[in-house]
């Protein structure tokens, strides 16, 4: 070409052959112009010593329909060739800049805008499966190309060029594009994109990215291995603030990844990075969410949350001080779950955590427990070791929790559920409304008592359908059924002073009373207080809320209870010994019949009644005792040795006794005991806190005194009535576990007993003088009158 353009100013060649193709070649004062089916150049050329110019206004790719113009030069002795001007295609117009050196072309692309996608993909030589999913994926109202540059080869005996697609490097804009990454979801649209195209990687810089109606500003994508179908690979990179709906998660869901924690309040600023294979393989997840304070659902379940950070990959997620903010479970979540192995290794922080249940309560806080998970496709288990407690939850929705040391939860336990000092339990339900229960619990404070003692271990099961409950415990002898409100005793007993105690301290607790009807019935049950034992072959009680009706039944015998509100009201009706003997302790009242009637005011601790004996006999009665023994040891009263104080006892006919009781004084408003011989009249008071006597007694016999009466000296605690009766005054004091019996002068103090005798038997009494200084010398002083004698209108009464 030197050599022409040196000498030859005019040439023209048919068909001149290079390499395989024929070209037709014209030459004219430095106008040059060469064609064939595939090529066409037109231009000026010029020799500029060691290379050539050519101004070059068309240069015509025919089959494949590009246009070039601008200039290209040549240097003769390298062959390289620098070229630079426009190009048009179909579609597609912009600058391009060639450099060959050798073998190897360097060029540089930029375009116009334009609407059409595969010219430009058409310049990038991929492979077809990235060519496809891009044309298939990528729609943009418009395209430019910022540039494109690279390197390639020239195949002289093909006249192909081949870029090599790992040194492309470019820019392209896309205007308001849609990316349609998968299938099944709404494809992410922007403002504007930048495409950059770098190590066989194209890389999408979104502007103002929505996926739906969420923004998710911060976005980005890219494609992976374009020159390798094997390595195609999309990559999503989503950054998302706002709350956290089902929509977001359909993206996850998509890929696999089995997340269903959403949120109804709250925000969420979140990052997921995901690499998803398109010829198959693994999808790679990695991420993080910072939540804000506020509630999260998780199917129908919500919860209440106060923030945290969560951390998660394809293989593991972290949590990092989430913060579980219930009004009543407040507690820092941190650990690990590895997704692979299938199990999760947490640390709980309780903060707080109060169940309130019926009668009970579970109050945890300011603890630290390790919680570990594991899972598989047919079950999940929860454990905690601390606690010897683990939670399994088949895939046929059966749950199983296991309790085997009631003891390590003790501590947090209360009201009713603190009864449970020890032992194991298990919870079985298949669809969490009907619930198992079964185990032994251990209660060293039981109220329920057999022959051999306080029953401690209470071996039960239990049966819960949301609607009834059935709870069986110590085999048969305790039954509750929740439908009918009935619970069940058979060959148990209770001890009441323990309930009581119980009682008291739920009431402290503030524990509520069951609303519904309770009815207790029981057979072959006692109950005691004490040494005072309530013995019946069969009770029932009605609980209604803080209301009860008690009814107790032994052979004939019958004992009521009613306590409405505060008011109290006893009644037994005519009750034998073996009723009467557990119930107060006490044997010395022997054959009778006995009715006892008693109502008052709880809160304000006062009550009265009364009690009526039938017939019997008093003895081994100390008190009685030690007034036998006055009357054998005092001169003046061995006349009293009568069969009516006998060693068999003080025979009764009748008796009533009046009482009233305020806080812990028991007033004997009246006492009226009448024997075979004798009678008994008085009143007193009795602490009940201390067992202090003050009690004031007139003791009056009705025997034929005969001979006798001439020994009697007359004393100032003895008065003779007109019927040949006698009667002396008494004072108890001490305690009832060590009373002191006395004689006491007849003053103001047995001016009641002795009216009483009076009504009772209303007949005129005769006092003969007594001698003063026969009284005992330190009763003396007591029964002085201002006449030195016992008063006539008292002696009247007799």
């Amino acid at each position: 070409m030197h050599r022409i353009l040196r000498g030859v100013r005019s040439i023209e060649l048919e068909a001149l052959r290079i390499g395989r193709q024929s070209f037709h070649l014209l030459y004219r004062d430095r106008i040059f112009y060469l064609s064939s089916p595939k090529l066409e150049v037109a231009g000026m050329l010029y020799d500029r010593g060691n290379y050539m110019q050519m101004q070059m206004p068309l240069l015509r790719l025919v089959e494949k329909g590009i246009s070039l113009s601008g200039e290209l030069y040549y240097r003769y002795r390298t062959g390289d060739i620098d070229f630079e001007g426009d190009y048009d295609v179909p579609d597609l117009a912009g600058k391009l800049r060639v450099r060959k050196t050798g073998e190897r072309i360097e060029f540089r692309i930029t375009s116009m805008r334009t609407s059409s996608l595969r010219r430009l993909l058409s310049l990038l030589r991929m492979s077809p499966e990235a060519e496809e999913w891009l044309k298939k994926r990528i729609t943009a109202h418009a395209y430019r190309l910022e540039y494109l540059e690279g390197i390639g080869r020239f195949d002289r005996q093909s006249g192909e060029f081949t870029p090599e697609i790992s040194s492309l490097q470019g820019v392209l804009h896309l205007q308001k594009p849609t990316i349609r990454f998968h299938d099944g979801l709404a494809p992410i649209r922007a403002e504007s994109a930048r495409v950059i195209l770098q190590n066989a990687s194209l890389y999408f810089l979104l502007e103002h990215p929505r996926y739906g109606r969420h923004s998710i500003e911060g976005s980005s994508a890219a494609l992976y291995g374009l020159d390798d179908p094997k390595r195609l690979m999309l990559g999503l990179r989503i950054h998302y603030r706002g709350r956290l709906d089902w929509s977001m998660l359909e993206i996850l869901h998509a890929y696999n990844v089995p997340v269903h924690l959403g949120q109804r309040s709250g925000t969420v600023n979140a990052r997921v990075d995901l690499d998803v294979p398109l010829s198959g393989g693994r999808i790679k997840l990695r991420g993080s969410a910072d939540f804000s304070a506020g509630v999260l659902e998780y199917g129908k379940r919500r919860l209440r949350i106060g923030g945290g950070k969560i951390l998660f990959s394809s293989k593991t997620v972290i949590l990092r001080h989430l913060l579980l903010d219930e009004a009543k479970f407040k507690a820092v979540l941190d650990g690990r779950v590895d997704l692979r192995d299938r199990q999760a290794r947490l640390r709980i922080t309780l903060r707080k955590l109060k169940w309130q249940g019926v009668g009970g309560a579970l109050v945890m806080q300011n603890l630290t427990l390790p919680l570990r998970i594991r899972w598989s496709a047919k079950r999940w288990e929860a454990e905690l070791p601390t606690l010897k407690t683990t939670v399994v939850r088949k895939a046929n929705g059966m749950i199983r929790a296991e309790l085997k040391d009631l003891a390590l939860w003790h501590r947090w336990l209360r009201g009713l559920y603190a009864l449970a000092e020890g032992g194991h339990l298990q919870i079985e339900s298949s669809d969490g409304r009907r619930i198992d229960l079964s185990g032994t619990l251990l209660w060293k404070g039981s109220f329920l008592y057999d022959q051999k003692g306080f029953v401690t271990s209470l071996p039960f099961h239990a049966k819960f359908d949301g609607s009834a409950s059935l709870v069986e415990a110590l085999g048969d002898r305790i039954l509750y059924r929740q439908k009918e409100g009935v619970l069940k005793l058979h060959d148990i007993n209770i001890d009441a002073r323990r309930l009581l105690a119980l009682v008291k301290s739920l009431s402290a607790y503030g524990s509520k009373s069951v609303s519904k009807m309770l009815t207790v019935v029981a057979e072959r049950s006692v109950i005691r207080y004490g040494l005072y034992v309530l013995s019946a072959d069969r009770y029932r009680l009605l609980l209604h809320g803080e209301d009860l009706d008690f009814d107790a039944a032994l052979g004939k015998d019958h004992l009521t209870l009613q306590k409405h509100g505060s008011r109290l009201v006893v009644d037994a009706r005519r009750i034998d010994d073996r009723m009467l003997h557990p119930l107060i302790h006490f044997k010395g009242l022997v054959g009778g019949r006995y009715t006892l009637h008693a109502e008052g005011d709880l809160k304000q601790k006062r009550f009265h009644g009364e009690v009526i004996i039938e017939g019997g006999v008093v003895k081994n009665f100390k008190a009685m005792n030690d007034l036998m023994a006055l009357f054998n040891t005092v001169p003046a009263l061995v006349a009293f040795s009568d069969p009516g104080f006998s060693r068999v006892g003080f025979e009764l006919r009748r008796g009533r006794i009046v009482f009233s009781l305020k806080q812990e004084t028991l007033t004997l408003n009246s006492i009226l005991l009448q024997g075979r011989s004798s009678t008994i009249a008085g009143k007193g008071t009795i602490r009940l806190d201390n067992g202090k006597l003050d009690l004031d007694l007139a003791v009056r016999t009705a025997r034929e005194l005969g001979k006798t009466l001439g020994q009697i000296p007359v004393v100032g605690y003895i008065l003779f009535g007109k019927d040949k009766s006698l009667t002396v005054g008494v004072h108890v004091d001490g305690t009832l576990e060590h009373p002191r019996v006395h004689t006491n002068p007849l003053g103001e103090a047995l001016l009641y007993p002795l009216e009483l005798l009076k009504r009772t038997f209303q007949t005129p009494a005769q006092l003969a003088s007594p001698v003063q200084n026969s009284l005992p010398p330190s009763r003396q002083k007591k029964v002085k009158s201002p006449d030195g004698n016992i008063s006539k209108s008292r002696a009247g009464m007799f």
